[in-house]
Parts: structure tokens; sequence; C-alpha cells
């Protein structure tokens, strides 16, 4: 007898076995012809998860949306979007930026209200608690907390409003009074720089006198012009308050206290006479001595009235407009020079008057 192979021996034992039938449930059953029977066992579905039917905050929404993400580093090769720029009016959209605003904000509140109402929710539990169940009841505390957030915010923004309108009507207040302040000072000034010019008047009239009588004896071709201003520029100084003008004959209810020889003389003069040098010198000199008591009455009349405006809290700048000529013009020459060398070596300004041993030399 022959030797079999295992090939021949393995095909020998398997023949005639018949083969068992297997249900294929992954295919729906077909006649021959392919057509399915309506009986015909149909495929089976995956089973539905039935969805939490609980309306979410948009705030816990997004929560969700960021929660679901896969936490894991990006593959190589892949590119990271670029951060998105929060948009106008400070309100964030991302799950970090919401983490990030005060607690004292209606984000804020919103969250720390939505951890708590998940801590509460996530405790230990007879019967399990689904994930919808927990996001629902932190979204209804986000809500809560954003809202009593919200409140707080505008409790705060009217409470700020309300106290920048109280400093607003405390400096439109200030400034009235400060209006109303300013109006009765410029009014006192002006009332009290009134009377300072009453009072420097004679001052005024007989610094006029003085520097015509001075103008008049520097002339170097003297004429009977010359001589009649330098006459009446010393009776203005005489008497400040003479109403006689320059041309008209003196008279006694004119010249006032100017005497009866000056008053003459001033007439001849108008009438052609001259004068000569030696009295055209007496008369400068009669009109200086007597314009120094008018300097030394204009600086105390000055200080009485700085002494006022500052006790009345005014300005004195603004009262007293001083009247006493600096040192160096024709009313008030340099008196500090013996010689004129003296003078020269000074380098005064041009127009500077000197009086150099009782006469009177301008810089040129």
């Amino acid at each position: 007898m022959a030797q079999m192979t295992p090939a021949q021996r393995f095909l020998m034992m398997t023949q005639g076995r018949q083969t068992r039938p297997v249900a294929n449930m992954m295919r729906q059953y077909q006649t021959p012809a392919g057509i399915t029977p309506r009986m015909a066992l149909q495929r089976p579905q995956p089973p539905t998860i039935a969805q939490p039917t609980a309306r979410m905050s948009p705030m816990m929404q997004r929560v969700a949306q960021q929660a679901a993400m896969p936490r894991m580093t990006p593959p190589a090769g892949t590119t990271t979007p670029p951060p998105t720029t929060p948009p106008a009016g400070g309100q964030t959209g991302g799950f970090m930026d919401a983490f990030s605003q005060p607690l004292s904000s209606p984000m804020g509140q919103a969250i720390s209200q939505a951890a708590l109402a998940g801590a509460r929710a996530s405790d230990y539990r007879d019967t399990p608690v689904s994930l919808g169940r927990v996001l629902a009841e932190m979204g209804a505390a986000a809500s809560g907390g954003y809202q009593a957030g919200l409140k707080e915010e505008r409790a705060a923004e009217a409470a700020d409003f309300a106290r920048r309108m109280q400093l607003m009507q405390f400096a439109q207040k200030e400034r009235e009074i400060a209006g109303t302040l300013g109006k009765e000072t410029f009014t006192n000034e002006k009332q009290l720089r009134g009377e300072f010019d009453k009072q420097a008047k004679n001052f005024d009239e007989a610094r006029l006198g003085f520097e015509k009588v001075q103008k008049a004896a520097m002339t170097e071709t003297p004429t009977g012009a010359t001589d009649l201003a330098l006459i009446f520029g010393y009776m203005k100084v005489i008497d400040p308050t003479s109403v006689v003008r320059e041309g008209e004959f003196a008279t006694a209810e004119k010249a006032g206290g100017v005497s009866e020889q000056l008053r003459n003389l001033y007439n001849k003069v108008r009438t052609g006479q001259r004068l000569t040098q030696e009295v055209r010198d007496q008369f400068v000199q009669a009109a200086r001595t007597q314009f120094q008591p008018y300097m030394d009455m204009q600086r105390n009349i000055e200080n009485r009235y700085t002494n006022l405006s500052e006790a009345y809290k005014l300005d004195p700048t603004k009262v007293v407009l001083s009247r006493i000529p600096k040192v160096g013009t024709l009313a008030n020459p340099y008196t500090t020079f013996t010689t004129e060398a003296d003078a020269e070596a000074a380098n005064l300004p041009k127009g500077t008057y000197v009086m150099i041993g009782g006469q009177l030399y301008v810089e040129e």
C-alpha cells in the first residue's frame, strides 16, 4: 500500500464534512435573486446618546467647546493659528481670556459662580449625574453671577458718574465765584486807581511845566517863543492849578498863586520883550528847586496807595501807575557824575540827561 502524503491525509479527513452555516449579522438577508424581503432583519444601528436639553448660555457654550477640544501638543509641521484680537469694548471670547478677567467684573463673577456650581454638582451622589446636568447647573449659575456682576458694575459706574458730576458742579461754582470776585476786584482796583490819579494830577502838571523850562533853557538860539515857554513852564511849577494857557495874557484870576511880578514879566515877553541869559539860568535853577518837593510828595502818594492795595488784597501794579520819572530822564537827570569825562566813561545810552556842576547835559 502506497504511503500518503500529509496533504492527501488532510483531504481525506475533511471530505464528507458539511460546512456549518454561520449567521452574518453585518449583512442583510437577500434572496438568490438579490431581493431583500420586508421581514428581513435590519442592519443593527449604533445606539444614539440622548443630548442634554438644558439650554446653556453663550459663555458656557464657549466653555464646553474649549473643554471638548483635544488637549495635546500640535504635531510637528502644523501651524498654530494667530491669537485673536479682543473685540471693542473689552469683551473677550477665549476660554483663557474669560479667566483673565477681574473677579469683580461680570465675567469674573460668572466664572466664579459657574466653578462653584460645578463643584457642587460634582459631589458624591447616590445616583449618577450626567454631564449635561452639570453643564446646565454651571450655566445657570454663570448667568446669575454675570447679571449680578453687571448690576454691581453699573452701580459703580453710576456712582462714579455722580462723583464726576459733583466735581464738575464744584468747578463751575468756583469759576462763578472767581468770576464774581474778579469783577469785584476789577471794580475796586479801578476805583482806587481813579483816586490815585486825582492825587497825582498836580505832579503831572508840575512835571510838564518843569520839562518845558528845561527844554527852553537848552535851546541854542533862544527866541521870544522859547522865553515865553520857559516862563509859562515855571508858572506851572509854581502853581499846577493855574488855568493860564500858553500865549494868553496872565491875569490874577487865571494865574492863581503866581506872583504879580512874574505875571507882568510873562505878559511883557508875550508882547516881544526878550529875557537875558542870566534871567533864563535863574528860572531854570528856581524851577529845579520848586520841582523837588513835588517829587517827594509823589513818592509818598505812591507808597500810600501801594499799601492800601495790598491791605485790600488788590494788585498794586494795577492801581499805582508810577509818575516818578526814571533816572536819566529830563525831569530826573543823573547827579552822580562830577565831570564830563566820568559821564562819558559810563557809556550811558543816547538821550540820557546828566547834571554836572549845575549844568544840564544830554548824551548824544
